[in-house]
């Protein structure tokens, strides 16, 4: 039987709900502690990027600290890369450590029916959150090396070339009734006086791009074999197969291409941190340039001119990447909860869980559970409740308390009233958020015992 698409939503959002004490229980300690690890590390890249302590005293407010660094974090990653880099990196795995404390025993009452163990104060961690660590580090490092990196390179040193040719001066006559008026230009500003720059920025790329192109193709043809559809009977349709998956793959990319042509891509070539990361990692090669003989100063060259290039160039590489990381992740999502569940770091049928249509049915059920949490949290949340409703009755109390505080002191309001709001209003927003991030982590771990359920009986 195939993967169940409202019957695995329905059980992770129920499940969500009804676990919703025990995932508070497990979880409330870590998630504080992330909170508290997320401030610290803002305020430590602060502290890097000034050259001394900064403290609440110097920023009072944590979004007036997020605000700041997000103006001079480029600044920080390329004066001091190594300490901006190592506060990144301890983050990060501090986060892991902490989510895998929570994750992985309500995978196990999800997936087991093994009950955390008693105590309101729970920071654990064994086997089971070794395991849960290891299978998303391996998934994300599967799929970015194994699928990311090569496409990366390949893609790195085709525009690498195809700047280094336009980048060639040539001799232009912009005067042709003389030709000893003469003018040093590049190929690429000549093709682009011509116009015929479209061969620079669709025809040479789409050429660069067309074995990755192709390999999807392949790896959707191979996926929807009849094997792999326990319900098809007989060797199935070849041709309609191939012709189908083509189609598929090219509207695929094409939808994707022209979705993000104008956004995403605008954003991430004007990303000041990215470029700055970027910079700072290539300078922390610097060991590899004296062993591996790399050249370092084009190596940046060419990755400021891959992110800073014409979307088109960018977008071709980044679609094809795209595509081929989310079908990687997609079949590898049951992992986390087979390697926890069955106390083993081996596969098990994870793969099983995704074959055929199982994968469209998977992806469906990923997206419409990201999708309500998302905007549950971003505009029912954070929008409505705490940015209309509950904003008005605050400054209802507020007033009333303000007025009957006049009565008792001679006319005035009494100093404590408005910090006493300001506090109970904001410790109000932070207590709402964490109830609902407890919900959300009940839903993903009631998911991630599904999925292995269903790998335990996938055929």
């Amino acid at each position: 039987m195939g993967l169940r698409i409202f019957p695995v939503v329905g059980e992770a959002l129920n499940l969500g709900a009804r676990r919703m004490e025990t995932a508070a229980r497990v979880a409330w300690l870590p998630l504080v502690l992330l909170l508290i690890s997320n401030m610290a590390s803002i305020f430590a890249y602060l502290s890097v990027i000034a050259g001394r302590l900064i403290t609440f005293a110097e920023i009072p407010s944590y979004a007036s600290a997020q605000l700041t660094f997000a103006q001079y974090a480029a600044k920080g990653f390329s004066e001091s890369p190594t300490e901006m880099w190592m506060i990144t990196v301890i983050n990060l795995l501090f986060s892991w450590l902490l989510i895998s404390s929570y994750m992985a025993p309500l995978i196990r009452y999800s997936g087991l029916g093994i009950k955390p163990r008693p105590g309101a104060i729970r920071l654990a961690f064994g086997p089971d959150q070794l395991r849960f660590v290891f299978a998303s580090i391996f998934s994300f490092l599967f799929t970015a090396i194994l699928m990311f990196v090569p496409i990366a390179v390949a893609g790195f040193y085709t525009l690498k070339y195809i700047a280094k040719a336009l980048s060639q001066t040539v001799a232009s006559f912009p005067n042709p009734a003389s030709l000893h008026t003469v003018e040093i230009t590049t190929a690429g500003k000549t093709m682009a006086a011509n116009g015929s720059d479209w061969i620079y920025n669709h025809a040479i790329p789409l050429v660069g791009v067309a074995p990755l192109i192709i390999l999807i193709w392949m790896v959707l043809f191979f996926h929807f074999h009849p094997r792999n559809r326990p319900a098809t009977n007989g060797e199935g349709n070849f041709i309609a197969r191939l012709i189908v998956t083509l189609l598929i793959t090219l509207i695929g990319l094409v939808g994707t291409y022209f979705l993000l042509a104008e956004t995403v891509v605008q954003q991430f070539q004007t990303n000041a941190l990215f470029l700055a990361a970027f910079a700072s990692f290539i300078e922390q090669g610097k060991a590899l340039h004296d062993s591996l003989a790399l050249d370092l100063t084009s190596l940046k060259a060419g990755i400021e001119f891959l992110v800073k290039s014409p979307v088109n160039r960018l977008l071709f590489f980044g679609t094809a990447s795209f595509f081929l990381m989310n079908y990687v992740s997609l079949r590898l999502l049951p992992y986390v909860g087979v390697a926890v569940c069955r106390g083993s770091i081996g596969p098990g049928g994870t793969l099983r869980v995704s074959r055929g249509w199982n994968l469209v049915r998977l992806w469906v059920i990923v997206s419409f559970i990201g999708g309500v949490l998302l905007i549950a949290q971003s505009f029912v949340i954070n929008g409505l409740l705490l940015g209309t409703f509950l904003p008005q009755v605050a400054n209802m109390l507020y007033a009333a308390t303000a007025v009957s505080t006049k009565l008792v002191n001679s006319g005035q309001v009494a100093d404590w009233v408005l910090p006493t709001f300001v506090w109970i209003w904001n410790i109000t927003k932070i207590i709402i958020n964490l109830v609902w991030t407890v919900f959300s982590v009940g839903v993903w771990a009631a998911l991630y015992g599904r999925l292995y359920r269903e790998s335990e009986t996938a055929q």
